[in-house]
């Protein structure tokens, strides 16, 4: 069992924060506002969850300048989330992995590994495949011919990496995600759909981590890129020659069709789906659901579908509420036209 204990100076020392309060009371893990116990801390994140840690049962508290408290001890940081994040790869239990090649995995001819790699149980690492150092690949992963995979990234069970994709340095890759699939290429005859070869390959940055479920297509020719740094949450979708900059942000069943370039620190909420051949430019945030058909070059919030400027967006919708009221208006002047026509048709 993985046990820390942490005397709360020394805590807010690995945090750069100050303490206020009793610096030797022993913090033991992080908590909840709703559920922590004796031995925890908790992070308050503004000020109106202040009375919320005071009565909570935890030890201590992490909070802002403006959320000061004499009730428990404190550590007073300028960013009590940022804080906690700290605190949760303190005290996050050291990952249980095999030391070595398990037995039962299938090493290829050719294989290149650094120094302290891991390979579990029943994983396959195809031929000429090269394994930089601290690499994990888990239990039942699969890494293709010729693919490469930089120092200290992470392969949990059940990921497909196909033959020559290039995966960065710490880098980590969810369980049930496939990068180097076929790409979605097909040519439509007279004898039926025509599958077009994909014999390009994907390259994934340093510093990306790929969510569980996800799939980024090899592309015709070339490489499928995801920049370095980028975070792709579940069940996402990167299709074919798709270039992903640097530091984006892709949630949950995020769709982007072929051949479409987005820049650098995008981000995409959930469910946004991206035509082919579009061009995002840089800082651009696109809203939950939107649909984008076209190229969105000016930083900027963008929602709704087709996708516009939010503030564009906001307009639409509160005028799409007064639609019934202004259905209701036309009827009315529908029929008293009707009334006045037949009254000058009488005269």
């Amino acid at each position: 069992m993985h046990i820390v204990q942490i005397p709360l100076g020394q805590l807010a020392a690995l945090l750069d924060g100050s303490v206020e309060g009793d610096a030797a009371v022993t913090i033991s893990g992080p908590g909840t506002l709703e559920s922590a116990e004796l031995g925890q801390i908790v992070f308050v994140e503004k000020p109106e969850l202040l009375t919320m840690g005071e009565q909570s049962a935890a030890s201590a508290l992490i909070v802002s300048p403006a959320s000061r408290t004499s009730a428990k001890p404190i550590i007073v940081t300028e960013d009590p989330r940022l804080a906690f994040s700290k605190v949760l790869e303190i005290f996050a239990p050291k990952p249980r992995v095999y030391q070595g090649v398990h037995p039962t995995a299938v090493i290829g001819r050719n294989v290149h590994m650094g120094e302290n790699v891991s390979v579990g149980a029943y994983a396959v690492v195809e031929d000429n495949v090269i394994l930089g150092d601290n690499v994990i690949v888990y239990p039942l992963a699969y890494v293709g011919h010729e693919a490469t995979i930089g120092d200290a990234t992470i392969v949990y069970p059940h990921v497909f990496i196909g033959e020559r994709v290039a995966i960065g340095k710490r880098s980590i890759l969810h369980s049930g995600s496939a990068l180097g699939c076929d790409g979605f290429g097909f040519l439509q005859t007279a004898q039926g759909h025509r599958k077009i070869p994909q014999i390009g390959t994907v390259n994934i940055g340093d510093d990306v981590e790929v969510g569980a479920c996800c799939t980024v297509d090899r592309a015709t020719v070339g490489a499928t890129v995801v920049g370095n740094g980028t975070k792709i949450d579940d069940h996402v979708h990167i299709a074919h020659n798709c270039q992903i900059g640097e530091n984006c942000l892709l949630c949950g069943q995020v769709g982007i069709a072929g051949s479409t370039k987005v820049g650098n620190n995008v981000v995409m909420g959930g469910q946004v789906g991206v035509n082919d051949h579009v061009n995002i430019g840089d800082n651009v945030v696109i809203g939950a659901q939107a649909g984008v058909f076209g190229d969105l070059t000016e930083p900027g919030i963008y929602s709704g579908y087709p996708a516009r400027p939010h503030t564009s967006q906001l307009r639409v919708s509160a005028a799409s509420q007064k639609l019934p009221d202004l259905l209701k208006k036309i009827r009315d002047l529908e029929k008293r036209i009707a009334e006045l026509e037949a009254k000058g048709k009488d005269s």
